[in-house]
């Protein structure tokens, strides 16, 4: 590793791939476009063929989306690749952080999205890391791996605290 490249203490990339939230891709184009062929049989074909265009956009954006999280030397850095910019948290701007077990009241769903807890980054499950900011902001970041998470977390800042 070079001298001058950021330490990464933990990484974890997540897919939106639960079976029931492929189901909604499904069950939409079956109740949109019977409803769209009824209400105007005459016209429903250009109808038809733009749900079902948006629905395979949609899907492809969902399928290729990627939750990456990536603790390094100075920085928790999250990207939600093909869905939202990337964003950088600076170790310095860390008030504090904690796992959490949250709900979709708390996060406001899969995605990317202001809930509850503030802004939420998450992919699949309910368990993830909140971090209060220094500016007062919220994060919560979901994860597959808290544990790991917390540990690389608190070795990061160990590590940050001793330069």
């Amino acid at each position: 590793m070079l001298a001058f490249a950021p330490m990464t203490y933990f990484h974890e990339e997540q897919r939106l791939r639960d079976s029931w939230f492929w189901l909604v891709f499904f069950i939409v184009p079956v109740i949109v476009v019977p409803s769209l062929l009824v209400a105007a049989p005459g016209k429903a074909l250009l109808a038809v063929a733009l749900v079902l265009g948006i629905m395979v956009l949609v899907s492809l954006l969902v399928w290729f989306a990627l939750l990456e999280t990536t603790v390094t030397s100075d920085a928790v850095i999250v990207a939600f690749h093909e869905v939202w910019p990337t964003r950088r948290i600076k170790l310095d701007d860390i008030e504090a952080f904690r796992p959490k077990r949250y709900t979709m009241w708390d996060s406001g769903g899969w995605g990317v999205h202001l809930g509850f807890a503030g802004m939420t980054y998450n992919a699949s499950g309910n368990e993830g890391m909140h971090f209060d900011l220094r500016d007062g902001r919220h994060v919560l970041i979901g994860t597959q791996r808290p544990t790991e998470f917390g540990a690389a977390l608190d070795r990061a800042m160990a590590a940050r605290r001793t330069t």
